[in-house]
């Protein structure tokens, strides 16, 4: 029987240190709710291309969200929330949105 040990760690390229594991916190007003805050996760993949950005789209429970961003291993965490704040605009959402924060 194997055993694997799952860590996340920083991973060293030259100077610049990532997370394997970062998400985007979103706070924006909602006129049934009052306030809506929701996360987007940001998974670095080394399969896919260095610079290309993934979303992942969910199904359930409402259909069209994102709630994963795959990305490469060359895009860094500002070039990810700016394609985030890009996704919002075309959706029609940016006027919404009260704050997008990173957390590490």
């Amino acid at each position: 029987m194997r055993r694997f040990v799952v860590a996340i760690a920083p991973i060293i390229i030259g100077r610049m240190v990532w997370l394997t594991l970062v998400s985007v916190l979103i706070e924006a007003r909602c006129p049934k709710h009052g306030l809506e805050r929701f996360k987007v996760k940001i998974i670095r993949r080394f399969n896919i291309a260095h610079d290309q950005i993934t979303p992942k789209i969910t199904k359930k429970p409402i259909r069209g969200e994102i709630s994963l961003l795959y990305v490469g291993r060359d895009v860094s965490n500002d070039e990810a929330k700016s394609y985030l704040i890009d996704y919002f605009r075309e959706k029609g959402m940016m006027e919404r949105i009260i704050q997008i924060r990173m957390m590490v």
